[in-house]
């Protein structure tokens, strides 16, 4: 079963993994849930490989009152963290394919990158090309699932922004540096995005515009933070958003790639 996506903090701090990110504005109820495809797997191993009966997956098309739309709910019911590597086949309303439309993701379950720990994970999707505002649904088939060390941990960590002072900011102001928090014990490896969000037109899912890396890999020590400045492509979009009113956000996500 998968629990409902909770209304997140100002600041994003600590969503649990199934939190329903924010995102702009965008007061809708949910609608939609995905079919599911689930092929057997073959190849990557790591540690040792997730039955394709461990996964189940839940596409949340509008996620409610300002939360983030076009989740990829995880359920995982696998002992070991694991990196599964998903593709898409996105369907309208009426259940017809849309071959042109790609499905990509946010936080790389598509190649393999996002660690979805025993319980559960969650990506968010971003749809291209022709027709890519009428998909209403998406077929999810694992292609690969290895499994990987990773601690098993309770909690995310949180994220803040910060401005040149090191004083807390908004996710639509302009950013200095992002403090990563981590408050488990053990310590962690975690991706940072910076995403600017399209306006849609009525009726239509709000997605990621734009998804610019915030730094490397890092390593969180555990009951410890680090801080990462915002430079770069990063900073670029940072300054580009907030100078044209944008609504934008700080993601991480587990990784160890």
């Amino acid at each position: 079963m998968f629990p409902t996506p909770p209304i997140p903090s100002s600041h994003e701090s600590r969503p649990s993994r199934f939190a329903g990110l924010r995102a702009g504005p965008l007061g809708k109820t949910v609608a939609g849930v995905a079919a599911l495809v689930l092929v057997a797997v073959a190849i990557g191993t790591i540690v040792g490989m997730a039955t394709r009966e461990t996964l189940r997956f839940q596409y949340v098309a509008v996620a409610g009152e300002d939360m983030m739309n076009q989740q990829l709910l995880i359920d995982y019911d696998g002992g070991s963290p694991v990196t599964p590597t998903l593709s898409f086949t996105a369907y309208d309303g009426a259940g017809h394919s849309l071959p042109k439309v790609r499905v990509r993701t946010m936080f790389g379950s598509d190649h393999g990158a996002l660690v979805i720990l025993p319980g559960g994970g969650f990506d968010v999707l971003i749809f291209d090309g022709p027709s890519a505002d009428q998909v209403a649904d998406v077929k999810v088939t694992v292609d690969d699932a290895p499994t990987v060390r990773f601690p098993l941990v309770e909690s995310f960590v949180d994220v803040t922004p910060l401005d040149r002072e090191g004083a807390t900011v908004t996710r639509n102001d302009r950013i200095a540096s992002v403090e990563v928090t981590n408050p488990n014990g053990l310590p962690v490896t975690v991706r940072l995005v910076y995403v600017v969000w399209n306006d849609p037109e009525p009726g239509k899912t709000q997605q990621a515009e734009t998804v610019t890396p915030v730094g490397g890999l890092i390593t969180v020590p555990g009951d410890d933070s680090v801080t990462v400045r915002m430079s770069g492509p990063a900073d670029a979009a940072n300054g580009k958003a907030v100078a044209r009113n944008r609504p934008a956000s700080i993601k991480a996500y587990f990784t160890t790639v």
